[in-house]
């Protein structure tokens, strides 16, 4: 990727006074003036080319002086910014220019003809309306550059647009209270896209966009590469041709600290935030917060479905990030979508689709939200997912994948089978899980140990849980256990361990039973209540093995132990 450097001849011209000028006077007895173009001949007749004597009013301002462009249409070409000046334009820019041949590509990433163009300023602060060509703004190796009130549309017919605003290699941006529109045409196409971006950040640090309408650009609203430091807030952003907002990594590592927050991200053509590092081997640090924005429909061109479309975040091999009291609702792809990530923390969020875990992770935390379904693709190995207070339909854990530790409590799952085959240690507790599936509520076919306690556990077509012969050590303590068939089926589980549960097996199956063992492995039972069928077993032992057994509570249907050597406890 290369920038090109932009150099401009201005008119060395100076006026032969400065009458027409106002004059301002600090507290500190400091005299700044009020430059008018129309005292440098700008004419803002929408005939004249006003360039020239616009920067001829630019290169007589002194330090803090304002350049003020009173009302009118002022056709000109570029101009070209000095430090430590401030321009206010109530009139309209509107670029001319002899051709409009350039076009953006990956290596051409600016213009050679932006409306306004700046390079090693300070302290500028700018005002203006604008229709343009290439670049309303172009400013390379700056500081203290401020963009407040400002209104600028580009060409919506161009397919390789230039953004809107382009900074590289600068520092301390604040971009306010502006509107940032038709950088680039409308994406034509779900499988493919254009150029044109409303805001392009290359190496910069220390960036504030706030309060503004970034809406109809070619590809995304914010793009930042290699950049950090950032906060955005309050900005409405619509109808772009890619991410609302995507955060792409350099070598230099300063893709740290951002607060996204309070934004509404809408029908964007790819994802509401795009977070995607492909730079590092592990997961970075980038120390994000995410919160409070509202995203609709996202990931849609015409209605067709595009390949991006998350309505929260897709986050790529990153960590440390925190995404809470989000919004999510009919976007194309899972709302949350996290691929090779270390630390993810998700509270209080809201969406009508699904999480989706692939790869790696270290640690992700769920809690409180509100979701379809979690969905962890084969052989994603990870560390610690824990979901705590959450509501959701279903967790998918196909198998073959490698979490260390499991943990579920006080979960709502309305229609779940969890399927949960891993090498770590399972924990589900106080959770409440419902289903209508003919698989059932839970199988557990693989752990290294597995504890089910307290839970409320409902199953209206299959068995409630089903314990695998290759589960080790588990133990299901203190839970409710309602279903049609049989409430436990154990497939000859070693140890396990079973233990004052009220189970009620439901109308409505073949069989009306609470408890099956096919050749019990030390299988213990204690305490529990069962309420089977009148007229069939409620605890049914098959095969051969051993059943230790003590203070079971028969209310209804009796037990048949067949060949299983029981022995009291």
């Amino acid at each position: 990727m290369s920038l090109i450097l932009w150099c401009c001849s201005c008119c060395q011209t100076k006026p032969k006074s400065n009458k027409g000028a106002d004059t301002k006077k600090t507290e500190n007895t400091q005299v700044y003036q009020v430059l008018n173009v129309q005292a440098f001949q700008a004419k803002g007749d929408g005939k004249a080319d006003d360039t020239e004597n616009i920067q001829r009013t630019i290169k007589a301002a002194q330090r803090g002086d304002t350049i003020l462009i009173p009302e009118g249409t002022y056709l000109v070409k570029t101009l070209v910014l000095k430090s430590d000046i401030n321009i206010k334009c109530l009139g309209l820019l509107k670029q001319v220019l002899p051709s409009d041949t350039q076009n953006f590509t990956r290596v051409v990433q600016n213009s050679s003809a932006p409306l306004f163009f700046g390079r090693n300023l300070r302290n500028v602060n700018l005002r203006f309306r604008a229709f343009t060509v290439n670049e309303a703004l172009y400013v390379s190796k700056s500081t203290n550059i401020r963009i407040t009130d400002t209104h600028i549309k580009g060409n919506d017919k161009k397919i390789y647009a230039f953004p809107g605003m382009l900074f590289y290699e600068c520092d301390t941006i604040a971009i306010r209270n502006s509107n940032i529109t038709s950088y680039g045409s409308a994406r034509q196409s779900a499988s493919t896209y254009q150029a044109g971006t409303g805001i392009r950040l290359l190496s910069c640090s220390n960036i504030k966009i706030e309060n503004n309408q970034i809406i109809k650009n070619g590809e995304n609203g914010i793009f930042m590469h290699g950049s950090g430091r950032a906060t955005i807030k309050n900005n409405h952003i619509a109808y772009n041709g890619m991410s609302a907002i995507q955060i792409g990594f350099g070598k230099a590592k300063k893709e740290q600290y951002f607060d996204i927050s309070n934004n509404t991200l809408n029908h964007n053509a790819a994802d509401a935030i795009d977070i995607n590092n492909k730079i590092t081997s592990d997961p970075f640090p980038i120390h994000c917060i995410i919160k409070s924005n509202r995203s609709l429909n996202n990931g849609f061109v015409a209605g067709k479905s595009t390949v991006d479309g998350s309505g929260l975040a897709t986050l790529v091999n990153v960590s440390e990030v925190q995404l809470f009291n989000n919004r999510s609702q009919r976007s194309n792809r899972p709302a949350l979508y996290l691929e090779r990530c270390g630390i993810i923390q998700a509270e209080n969020n809201i969406t009508d689709n699904k999480v989706e875990i692939v790869k790696s992770f270290n640690t992700i935390f769920l809690k409180n939200n509100t979701f379809d379904a979690l969905t962890a693709l084969a052989n994603t190995k990870g560390t610690t997912l824990q979901l705590a207070g959450n509501k959701l339909r279903t967790l998918l854990l196909p198998n073959g994948i490698t979490i260390d530790s499991l943990i579920l409590t006080r979960n709502l799952l309305t229609n779940a089978s969890l399927n949960i085959n891993l090498q770590g240690r399972v924990i589900l507790n106080e959770n409440k899980i419902f289903s209508n599936q003919p698989t059932g509520a839970v199988l557990l076919v693989k752990s290294k140990s597995a504890s089910l306690a307290n839970n409320s556990i409902k199953s209206t077509s299959g068995y409630a849980i089903t314990v695998r012969k290759t589960a080790d050590a588990v133990r299901l303590e203190h839970n409710i256990i309602e279903s049609v068939n049989a409430c436990i089926i154990d497939e000859g589980s070693k140890n396990l361990v079973v233990e004052f549960n009220e189970l009620i097996s439901l109308q409505g199956g073949k069989l009306n039973r609470t408890l099956i063992s096919q050749n019990p492995n030390n299988l213990i039972l204690r305490g529990n209540t069962h309420k089977g069928g009148k007229t069939d077993n409620s605890i049914r032992l098959e095969g051969t093995g051993h059943a230790y057994i003590a203070d079971e509570e028969i209310v209804s249907g009796y037990p048949d132990y067949g060949k299983v050597v029981v022995k009291k406890l």
